[in-house]
Parts: structure tokens; C-alpha cells; sequence
């Protein structure tokens, strides 16, 4: 029974219009033509169009902001104690470093006096 309906669908001259249509919508879509000089011309224009704009919102979102420089009015405070506040650790990890270095080196070097002396360790 189903090959004779599909045979009956296939002879239908419905089925062969819609067949053919879809083939017609199919080839209209289809690009198989060069474009005229026209639309090549027109389709490169926006192109460009569009590369131009976009460069221009590229180069105002990278210009740079003011910092606070501007919001903020220079006073002249005096001594500024956030350059301590950076340099308190590295100064007191050389110091500390420096120290123990100081240390190690003084007892070597009585030891060696010591040793030449010929005094007994």
C-alpha cells in the first residue's frame, strides 16, 4: 500500500509544482552571478563606512581620562606618608638582612683573629 501512495504523490501535479518551486527559490537564492559593478561598488562603500565609524569609537573609547588631578585641586600638604608606608617593609627586610649578615660576619672575623693569635677556640 505505500509505494502505491508514493507513486500516486510522485504522478500529482501538486507535488511537481511545489518541487519546482522550491527549486526556483532555491536557485534565487543562490549567488551563481557576478554582482554588477554597482552593488560591488555600493556593498564596498559601507564597508568602508562601517571600518571608518568603528575606528572612531575605537579611538574615543582609548583616549585617556583625567585622573583625580582634575576633581582634585593641588594643596600643598608637606611631608607625604604614603612614601613610608611603601618603603617601611623593603627598609626593614634589608635591615634585618644587613644585621644578620653583620653578625655572622663579626664572629668569623674574631674567630680568625683568634685563630692567628693562637689562642684556643
Amino acid at each position: 500500500k505505500k509505494s502505491s501512495k508514493l507513486n500516486a504523490m510522485a504522478r500529482s501535479p501538486l507535488a511537481s509544482l511545489l518541487v519546482l518551486a522550491a527549486l526556483a527559490f532555491i536557485v534565487t537564492q543562490l549567488s551563481a552571478f557576478v554582482p554588477s559593478p554597482q552593488q560591488v561598488a555600493r556593498t564596498e562603500m559601507q564597508q568602508a563606512q562601517a571600518t571608518v565609524v568603528a575606528a572612531g569609537w575605537a579611538a574615543a573609547a582609548a583616549m585617556p581620562e583625567p585622573a583625580l588631578a582634575a576633581r582634585v585641586e593641588e594643596e600643598d600638604e608637606g611631608f607625604d606618608l604614603r612614601i613610608l608606608a611603601v618603603l617601611a617593609l623593603p627598609l626593614f627586610a634589608v635591615s634585618w638582612a644587613l644585621f644578620n649578615v653583620w653578625r655572622v660576619a663579626f664572629r668569623q672575623v674574631v674567630r680568625i683573629g683568634e685563630s692567628a693569635k693562637g689562642n684556643p677556640l
